[in-house]
């Protein structure tokens, strides 16, 4: 590991600046409550309507880099597959307030940027 990579291993999620798909995880840790990766990847497929490919393969890498930062915490494995159940924690939920608070403006401005291409691109504009 070199020197930049261990400052970044070592430097808090919230100053490195979360994925969305990290706060993903984050939001449906809070809202939902505990679960397991599998079910946090079909929920985000499900309540994303595929626009997010949320697999067991990109979804355990976000949850480990979360426990490591102390923002989830996992249970002991149950079931005979070995299910590990994941929960949110206190440091995770400031985690996501930061994060979604600093992605406020770039979500508002994409909104705004999707409201005027529909104005400007009427549904009877499509001879083109």
């Amino acid at each position: 590991m070199t020197h930049v990579e261990a400052m970044i291993k070592r430097e808090p999620l919230e100053r490195r600046g979360l994925k969305v798909y990290s706060l993903f995880v984050l939001y449906f840790l809070l809202t939902e409550g505990p679960m397991s990766g599998y079910e946090l990847a079909q929920l985000i497929k499900e309540r994303s309507h595929g626009h997010f490919r949320a697999t067991a393969g990109n979804v355990y890498p976000r949850l480990h880099e979360l426990k490591e930062a102390g923002d989830v915490e996992a249970g002991e494995p149950t079931g005979g597959r070995e299910k590990i159940v994941y929960a949110i924690t206190k440091r995770g939920k400031q985690t996501l307030r930061h994060g979604a608070l600093e992605r406020r403006q770039h979500v508002e401005n994409l909104l705004k940027m999707i409201d005027h291409v529909a104005a400007v691109i009427a549904p009877a504009d499509s001879s083109s």
